[in-house]
Order: structure tokens, then C-alpha cells, then sequence
């Protein structure tokens, strides 16, 4: 890939209390092989030692702050506020890049086939016990919506295009838990999301994640109303959520 021409990736990474994992996080971006990356940093003034790690790499990182927020949303938009890179990626505190070559091998493919919109992938899941390849597939907003979750586009394997925010509201800091979701139907109201058939990144499952915790399942209810899911008849419902999530079974078997 020619140097000259490379897009910038700006990277987002929002943390609170992460001592225990966000030096992999960190290690996973600063390590990348692609040279056009822009990482920024944006931390909910923890009290452990998470902001004594990030001083440890603050010279390959393009800014970073420490200072309360809202919710990790709200520390999602102050993120977005600084970006100037041409694409945008968020990274979990706990998630990490599974390889030095992940970026490049991605920018890849996005450069030969770009989209205004963004583009999303595979996930690995991680927990104490193993590491599992989680593959999707391609999936328009009709299929997401009824799914009723955000597996088959999972947010830490969501790039989007920085000429989508123009015409997109910020992550709804009203939603402490699932606003990720919301955010990537309203993307979806726009056009459409490119699947590419790589693996974006490693999402660690623990006792302490939002996933883990079933805080998401009531804001979820609230995100379906708001998308007008049950405007949808019972049979179109019912077929689309067996269909979609037999395929991601299927897929997912071995």
C-alpha cells in the first residue's frame, strides 16, 4: 500500500477503572503496522492505576484526557469531537487488536472498495477459559432491528466513515448501556454498512462487562420502541429473528 495515500484511522479509546486491561488495548494499537493512525485516549477520571499506564505511551498517542463524564457515551462523543481522521474506529478499554498487522490488512480492503458510509467484520470473544472466532455477516437495518441485539454488527468491529457523522446524531447519552446500538441503526437510516470477512478485533467477555452484567436487556426494550420494531407484524418478526440468528448459529458452529 502506497505510504502517500494512506487513510487516516483515528482510533477511540474510552476508559474508567481499567488497570487490569487497557495496557493490552493500548499495546494492540501503538504495535500496529499501519502508519496512519491517529489514537486518542478519553478517560472518566479513574482512581486506579489506569492513567499511570496510559502516561507509560502518552508519546504514541495523539491526545488524551483524564476528566469526568457522564457515561462512557458521553466520553464516546468528547472521542468523536477530536478525531480528524478519515475513518473512525472505537476500541473498548478491554477489547484489543488481535494481531500487528489487523489495521493494515483492513485498510486493505477499505481502500479498494470504499464506502461513505463504514464498513464492520468478525469478532474473536475472549473469556478466562478460551478465545473463539464470532463471524457475521452482510445484514441491512431491517434484519438488525429485528435481530434485537447488535451481534451481526458488533460495535468493536464498526469502522465508519468520518463523512457520516455529518449527518448523524452523537451516541445518545440517554442509553447508559446499549447506546451502541441505537447509534449503528440510526447509521444504518443513512445507507449501508460494508461487510468485510476479516477479524476486527478480540472482545474480552469478563464479570465486570456491560455485556456480562444484563444491564443492556431493559435499555434494549426502550431502543426497539424507538426504531419502530413493533410496527413490524409478528410473522415478519418472527421470520427474520429465526432466520438471521439460525445463519449466525450455523456459521458459528466450529
Amino acid at each position: 500500500m502506497d505510504t502517500k495515500v494512506l487513510p487516516k484511522l483515528s482510533i477511540i479509546t474510552v476508559s474508567f477503572n481499567s488497570e487490569a486491561f487497557i495496557e493490552t488495548t493500548i499495546k494492540s494499537v501503538v504495535s500496529q503496522t499501519y502508519s496512519n493512525i491517529e489514537y486518542i485516549l478519553i478517560d472518566g477520571s479513574s482512581t486506579d492505576k489506569t492513567v499511570e499506564i496510559i502516561k507509560r505511551y502518552e508519546d504514541n498517542i495523539f491526545s488524551w484526557v483524564s476528566e469526568q463524564d457522564k457515561s462512557m457515551y458521553d466520553a464516546i462523543n468528547k472521542g468523536l469531537s477530536k478525531c480528524t481522521g478519515e475513518y473512525i474506529w472505537i476500541l473498548n478499554s478491554d477489547d484489543y487488536l488481535p494481531h500487528i498487522h489487523t489495521v493494515t490488512d483492513i485498510m486493505k480492503i477499505i481502500t479498494k472498495q470504499p464506502n461513505k458510509l463504514g464498513f464492520y467484520g468478525n469478532t474473536f470473544i475472549s473469556d478466562s477459559k478460551k478465545i473463539k472466532l464470532r463471524r457475521t455477516f452482510q445484514v441491512n437495518r431491517k434484519e438488525l432491528l429485528l435481530s434485537k441485539h447488535c451481534s451481526f454488527i458488533p460495535h468493536p468491529a464498526l469502522i465508519v466513515s468520518s463523512d457520516s457523522l455529518k449527518n448523524l446524531p452523537k451516541y445518545d447519552i440517554g442509553f447508559k448501556y446499549a447506546s451502541d446500538y441505537d447509534y449503528i441503526l440510526n447509521l444504518l437510516k443513512i445507507g449501508e454498512l460494508k461487510f468485510i470477512n476479516l477479524p476486527f478485533s478480540v472482545f474480552r467477555r469478563h464479570p465486570d462487562s456491560i455485556t456480562s452484567s444484563g444491564k443492556i436487556d431493559s435499555e434494549r426494550l426502550e431502543i426497539l420502541h424507538k426504531h419502530l420494531y413493533f410496527r413490524y407484524s409478528k410473522l415478519e418478526r418472527y421470520f427474520y429473528f429465526v432466520s438471521r440468528w439460525f445463519w449466525y448459529k450455523i456459521i458459528n458452529l466450529f
